[in-house]
């Protein structure tokens, strides 16, 4: 969905549930209904149920009232998702004003079985696996709470430590406790943490229980990070044996015939992916789910057909991604199997399936907020480089449009980071000659001119290349091709091109902020100008 970013960017917090609110950035300003704002918090964060909304009313000391007026949301303002069940949603529609009916969504909450509270419930996980991942790692991880005997040991120790500064030294008993209750909690978010992750969830612990911390360890807490490092081990093997998908596809069994090759070939997530490997939902095996693969072949060529193609494409995501994962397909024999999914809208669904963040409106909300910044630096550039951006920015003077606009942003970023724009966006006129040329790309945005263009003109085709295939095309613009090249590239689980690394590093961790905690050094050196 193209987003209208003239208009001024709404920020919200969506009371989901007990302990789980979030952020919703409108970026073209909040919707003209009810119904639309719903249907932007169902696309967002998944939600399956009926539910209303309800908004922080001053004249009542801030308590929640009933949403029924759209006048009522400022910037920053805070909402409730109030779940119902057909006693209550009969109730309120006949009474009380707009309920927000349910569509089939990209995402569905981490299994959970918490009690409901306030006529709150957790979001549906129909049609999903009950080991569906909600959220990327968080930017502080949160001890979990442990058992009740284990809490009263180290509240007394936390006093002496703080009193004398002793030291406690963990039974085995105590200590078996403590890290299998602190992998429940990481598996949450990943099955393969990275070493800088165990190191946030070990400084975490001894942080919040100062009796844990080490003597002898340079930062406190080296000893519980390689205790977790181990225990996660564990548990990973623990997963297999019960058919994990996410740990069962780098079984030696599951690998090739040359063992000693196995480990260089592991696949796990890369890019903070959330879902990277999901199981299959609820009662489905492989047969059921490729009769909802051929059924959707058909669907998708009748007209009007949206929600039932979501819905499919929802329901046959494990199916689609362990096949991508273990499969690794050609795009052309993908792409036959799949066609539903290369659209823009489904591309959109499908990323937020797999990272829990919407691909296109943070994509360009971001690349809008770092605008005014890049271009100044863009200016300031010298040398080859600075003359490059240059030319490519004159193009801003002619046409001062939104699309003209990011699409030099895009390709002086390319050339900020000393690589190559000609290899992001490909530009081609409408002669049989470039037929050749196209089915050579491996990766990239083409854009066919006529031949008498004149500077200005509007493309006769924009799409997305990827090995020789057309998988997109007639796009309304570069940069949203170049987003959605990048939202593919998630999808189909492939490789950033090496002569575009850095730049798609930029996109996916500063623009995007999917691990953006680790960064190369020209990434990092780029963040620092950008945020200076």
């Amino acid at each position: 969905m193209f987003v209208n970013m003239m208009a001024q960017p709404i920020r919200l917090r969506i009371i989901l549930g007990e302990d789980d609110a979030r952020k919703l950035i409108l970026p073209a300003g909040i919707s003209d209904s009810i119904e639309e704002l719903c249907q932007e918090v169902k696309t967002n964060f998944g939600v399956q149920q009926d539910f209303r909304l309800q908004y922080q009313d001053p004249d009542f000391g801030n308590e929640f009232v009933n949403l029924t007026a759209i006048s009522e949301i400022n910037d920053k303002a805070t909402l409730k998702v109030v779940y119902l069940d057909s006693v209550q949603l009969q109730s309120f529609t006949e009474d009380e004003g707009v309920t927000c009916q349910p569509v089939r969504s990209p995402t569905h909450s981490f299994s959970s079985s918490s009690a409901d509270t306030d006529n709150t419930r957790p979001v549906s996980s129909s049609g999903s696996s009950p080991s569906t991942r909600l959220s990327v790692w968080p930017s502080v991880f949160t001890v979990p709470r442990f058992s009740y005997e284990a809490e009263l040991q180290l509240e007394k120790a936390n006093a002496e430590f703080i009193a004398g500064g002793t030291h406690l030294t963990p039974s085995p008993k105590l200590k078996s406790h403590l890290l299998e209750r602190l992998a429940e909690e990481i598996i949450k978010f990943k099955v393969y943490p990275t070493d800088n992750d165990l190191n946030e969830v070990a400084e975490a612990l001894v942080k919040q229980h100062p009796c844990l911390r080490e003597q002898g360890s340079f930062n406190g807490c080296y000893g519980w990070k390689i205790s977790l490092k181990y225990k996660m081990a564990n548990v990973r093997s623990k997963l297999r044996g019960l058919g994990c998908a996410e740990v069962l596809v780098n079984s030696l069994k599951n690998k090739a015939q040359d063992k000693s090759q196995a480990a260089l070939n592991v696949k796990k997530p890369r890019r903070a992916e959330v879902n990277y490997c999901p199981q299959y939902p609820k009662g489905e095996t492989t047969d059921s789910l490729e009769k909802e693969r051929i059924a959707l072949l058909s669907e998708v060529q009748k007209r009007n057909n949206d929600n039932i193609v979501t819905m499919k494409m929802q329901k046959t995501f494990s199916y689609r991604r362990q096949e991508v994962i273990q499969g690794q397909p050609f795009i052309a024999d993908f792409k036959s199997r799949w066609p539903a999914l290369f659209t823009e809208k489904e591309i959109d669904k499908e990323f937020l399936r797999i990272s829990t963040v919407p691909l296109l409106s943070r994509f360009f909300y971001e690349l809008d907020l770092y605008t005014p910044r890049m271009m100044e630096l863009f200016r300031g550039k010298g040398g080859v480089a600075g003359r490059k951006m240059r030319h490519i920015m004159v193009a801003i003077s002619k046409d001062d449009t939104i699309h003209t606009r990011r699409a030099c942003i895009l390709k002086s970023l390319c050339v900020y980071l000393n690589e190559d724009h000609e290899k992001l966006v490909k530009e081609y006129t409408n002669t049989e000659a470039n037929t050749e040329a196209m089915e050579q790309t491996v990766m990239g945005v083409y854009v066919i001119h006529q031949e008498a263009a004149e500077p200005g003109d509007d493309p006769e085709n924009i799409g997305v290349l990827i090995e020789g295939v057309e998988v997109l095309t007639g796009l309304r613009s570069i940069a949203i091709a170049c987003a959605l090249l990048f939202g593919l590239i998630y999808c189909l689980n492939l490789s950033y091109p090496p002569e575009l690394k850095c730049t798609f590093e930029v996109l996916q961790k500063i623009i995007m902020k999917l691990d953006g905690q680790r960064l190369s050094s020209k990434a990092q050196f780029l963040k620092n100008k950008l945020m200076g």
